[in-house]
């Protein structure tokens, strides 16, 4: 079978294509073959040695794959051949380890998916997970209130946005280009920032007629961090899931807005559900019956064969790529 592997964490050309011999199902364990394999932000941290949770070299990238079940191990009794899966490496003791034709995994660590589920729709699940949690867990939003997330033409603002309708909540996603603009509109936002050519804060205080929003989702962090606060409404919360942009700088010195508005910064990460296992696998499957039910609506930028991961971590640190990116075996 093919495998990427990397030996020395590095930019995307150190990954390689190796042909390696198909894993064997240990006892406990089923083998997949893989159909449809995400691609994401954490796979290419990986790639460049700079993810919290490495896996131990040489490594794979890839979080998560759907595909059908080769064959069970011994002593497994809750999963057969033929089966429709999804795995993702949150269940598994390292990340990574997903690119790859097949894939040896625990049978406790895969979702059944329903025949009406795509499997190129599954394969976009990581993201989603992180977006349920935020919701689900991180805020506290109530029907009609209004979120703020930035990077909405990603995998991740997709995710967001589509949670975020389904709860009936008001969007204003913020963008780098026209392009992503019109995306953004057509996953449903009600109202979108091209970051490139208007000050956020300023449309934000447009938008909202001075009260802000109530809710901020910033994977980026940086120097915007204090105006980001600003732009908050009384009792807001600014949620912070990454640091793209670098480190957050504070001045905490109380403005007027300050002592006005009470505002709220929270950094999250999908990895306190680590050792949260019932709620996060409770999680998972609630999102698999709502892309069941037709709820949410990945949207697949490209499909590129396994062989060509490395052009895929090119596409996406480019900025370029507008929902989910995808490897097909």
């Amino acid at each position: 079978m093919r495998l990427i592997q990397f030996r020395e964490p590095g930019p995307p050309a150190v990954m390689q294509c190796l042909d390696v011999p198909t894993p064997e199902p240990k006892s406990g364990e089923v083998l997949i073959r893989a159909h449809a394999i995400g691609v994401g932000m954490p796979d290419c941290l990986i790639r460049a040695g700079t993810y919290s949770v490495m896996p131990p070299l040489p490594a794979t990238p890839g979080t998560e794959l759907a595909g059908v079940i080769e064959k069970v191990g011994p002593g497994v009794t809750t999963r057969q051949e033929g089966q429709r899966v999804y795995t993702t490496a949150r269940e598994r003791p390292h990340r990574g380890g997903h690119y790859a034709q097949y894939v040896a995994t625990p049978a406790e660590a895969t979702f059944l998916l329903p025949e009406t589920v795509d499997f190129e729709a599954a394969a976009a699940l990581a993201n989603y997970q992180v977006a349920y949690h935020i919701f689900n867990d991180a805020l506290c939003l109530r029907k009609g209130e209004t979120v703020l997330i930035f990077a909405a033409a990603g995998g991740m603002g997709n995710a967001l946005i589509d949670l975020a309708k389904v709860a009936d909540w008001k969007v204003i996603g913020v963008v780098s280009s026209e392009e992503k603009a019109r995306f953004v509109r057509e996953l449903g936002a009600d109202h979108v920032v091209n970051r490139k050519e208007t000050k956020v804060s300023e449309r934000v205080n447009e938008i909202t007629a001075g009260r802000g929003v109530e809710a901020i989702i910033d994977p980026v962090a940086g120097p915007a961090f204090p105006e980001n606060i600003s732009m908050l409404a009384p009792c807001g919360t600014l949620l912070i899931y990454g640091a793209l942009g670098g480190r957050a700088q504070l001045d905490l010195l109380p403005t007027p807005r300050l002592r006005r508005n009470s505002p709220a910064v929270r950094q999250f990460t999908i990895h306190t559900w680590d050792h949260l296992i019932e709620q996060r696998r409770a999680g998972m499957r609630a999102l698999i019956g709502m892309l069941a039910a037709g709820k949410l609506h990945p949207h697949i930028h490209a499909r590129l064969p396994l062989s060509e991961a490395t052009r895929a971590h090119e596409m996406l640190e480019s900025g370029a790529v507008v929902g989910k990116l995808l490897l097909l075996p």
